[in-house]
């Protein structure tokens, strides 16, 4: 609907830019995300509808990618591009949602501890719903009205936002919205090189070694996350496959599918040091970080409560991406936008993480894992990934991911969604949740996901669960000293 297009509010030009290497590489998906707000007054629904359209508005202006849509400037499946035309927009709706059936009141979901079920699809734009394609757009939004509070529900296309690109596109909003209620209007991104950075992240230098390492494969283009659909797949056909893929797995297995759910945990500032102090080893022979110390402690007693190396598996592996700007010589600036990640993996024998001793153990794991990043590395996979033949693509392996003593984890906790001002008239948001439905990560390696610190320092981390996995945490002495339950979703 027109009414929903917000375009940039200044004139910009038609132009187009080229992605690079690590944004054709990463996951065809939307990254989505929904912030809750008080609203004690319903009749300033439509005014905080009209702030939120004139913040991203400006925003649109100082980036004027987040208008465009994804084209190819040839057959190689690694040349993409953002195509910004006369008609670059974000489509921004809004629904009134009071009244809905099974859509609770503000002060039920707040009492509950902010769950998404029954939410996702009536809260979201449809097109987040379904894998990235050719011709999507790079950003879209949807704001709900519901009995005493208000959702807004974003989600970024990955082609183009990562994480830290979420964060800066999310700051920078929420500070021209701060402005509008200010009646005020000025510049708040820095202005970076960014064809010149997306160029380095395309083109490693010749002096790259060979790229090896037994948690990476080559794939068919077809089928690896390098390959991006020419036209739209409906959400019933990508559950279609899916789910075949998932019933084809299960059978191998012999295993039947799970009921899976998000368990939400909730870790206080003072629990979180603790954690830290006991996950270290003693006399600080090998410091490590409070969020080497949380993965850790999911690593080792999600662990404990499977008890999977009674069934005979030897070790356990823990993927999860980092960001790379800080740690690339020169340094990407912070205010980049587009994909900068690597994956990092690390394995350890089941019986040590099921131990006792296990959160120690795990903790270095992961600290050995994440201080062992070398830039040559990954300049390696760079070099392999821009040269290889376009019907080939080089990506983690997946199928580690289909194994339940596996786990996949992912930091938000530098967002600082949580605690972001959008200015006099729609202040800080009460919390915010992260949107994949749970079901489509059934019998798969736990995903764990870090949110945003919250403004009394805790944090909040989402995992995947069955019933049974959920009341084994509850009730073990070494977990429930650091976390507390939450909620659970679908």
């Amino acid at each position: 609907m027109a009414e929903f297009k917000v375009y940039p509010s200044e004139p910009v030009e038609k132009h187009t830019i080229k992605l690079s290497i690590c944004d054709a590489y990463s996951p065809k998906v939307w990254v989505t995300q929904t912030h809750f707000w008080p609203l004690p007054d319903s009749s300033r629904a439509q005014r905080g509808y009209d702030i939120l359209k004139e913040g991203l508005a400006r925003t649109l202006v100082e980036i004027p990618a987040l208008s465009g849509t994804i084209g190819r400037t040839s057959d190689d499946p690694r040349d993409l591009m953002v195509v910004v035309d006369d008609d670059a927009h974000v489509e921004f709706g809004w629904e009134n949602l009071v009244g809905k059936a099974d859509v609770p009141s503000y002060a039920q979901l707040k009492a509950h501890g902010f769950p998404l079920t029954g939410l996702v699809a009536p809260c979201s734009q449809p097109i987040t719903l379904s894998p990235v394609h050719e011709g999507a757009r790079m950003l879209t939004a949807k704001l709900n009205y519901l009995d005493g509070g208000m959702a807004l529900s974003f989600g970024f296309n990955h082609l183009l936002a990562d994480a830290a690109t979420v964060a800066e596109v999310e700051r920078i909003w929420s500070l021209h919205c701060a402005d509008v209620s200010n009646g005020t209007q000025q510049k708040h991104k820095l202005q970076l090189p960014e064809s010149t950075i997306r160029e380095r992240l395309s083109k490693a230098s010749s002096e790259a070694g060979p790229f090896n390492d037994e948690h990476w494969k080559v794939f068919p283009t077809t089928r690896s996350q390098l390959n991006l659909p020419r036209e739209g797949v409906s959400k019933e056909a990508a559950l279609t496959v899916l789910e075949e893929t998932k019933k084809a797995h299960l059978e191998s297995i012999n295993s039947e599918l799970e009921e899976t759910k998000w368990c939400m945990w909730k870790f206080s500032a003072e629990a979180l040091g603790k954690l830290k102090s006991d996950a270290s080893l003693p006399r600080a022979e090998q410091w490590i970080s409070t969020m080497d110390a949380l993965i850790g402690l999911f690593w080792s007693r999600l662990s404990f409560a499977r008890q999977k190396s009674t069934e005979g598996h030897k070790e356990s592996l823990m993927l999860f991406p980092i960001n790379i700007r800080q740690r690339l010589e020169p340094r990407v600036e912070t205010g980049y936008i587009g994909n900068a990640v690597d994956i990092v993996v690390s394995t350890c024998p089941l019986s040590d993480l099921e131990s006792d001793r296990g959160l120690v153990t795990a903790a270095q794991h992961v600290r050995k894992a994440v201080s062992g990043w070398k830039e040559s590395k990954w300049a390696a996979w760079l070099n392999m990934a821009a040269n290889l033949p376009h019907d080939e693509a080089i990506c983690p392996n997946p199928l580690s991911l289909l194994d339940t003593h596996n786990m996949g984890f992912n930091d938000y906790s530098k967002s600082q969604s949580n605690v972001l001002d959008w200015g006099s008239e729609l202040g800080v948001i009460d919390r915010t949740r992260y949107m994949k439905p749970a079901s489509s990560l059934a019998n798969c390696a736990t995903a764990v996901i870090v949110h945003p610190r919250l403004a009394d320092g805790g944090l909040e981390v989402a995992m995947t669960s069955t019933e049974h996995i959920k009341a084994v945490l509850e009730k073990d002495k070494i977990f429930a000293q650091y976390a507390s339950f939450v909620t659970t979703f679908t």
